[in-house]
């Protein structure tokens, strides 16, 4: 699976707490091993629609991947296959929450 990474997602992670920041390293090398259906049904990265949730300057439809119990990513896929981490949220719910 190729990587992209957004500015946005890259400094929630340099700005994390170490475990925070491991975790997320952690969930980047499982996901350079992974097709996209090994994603999909991967237990730990719990890879999910976000119902009713765009990327406003894609379009593209946004997914949440589990870094830990309480830190998501909200990501995108392009054709490629290609995913686009474009946040990272500490406190899981507002991973959640639309913007607007």
């Amino acid at each position: 699976m190729k990587i992209e990474i957004r500015p946005a997602f890259d400094e929630a992670v340099i700005a994390a707490e170490l475990p925070i920041r491991k975790a997320a390293a952690k969930m980047l090398k499982q996901l350079q091993g992974l097709d996209l259906n090994e994603i999909w049904g991967h237990p730990d990265l719990n890879f999910e629609k976000l119902h009713g949730m765009i990327e406003p300057t894609t379009g593209e439809q946004l997914y949440s991947l589990r870094v830990t119990g309480s830190v998501r990513v909200v990501s995108s896929l392009l054709k490629g296959p290609v995913i686009v981490l474009v946040s990272l949220h500490v406190q899981h719910d507002t991973a959640y929450r639309k913007k607007g």
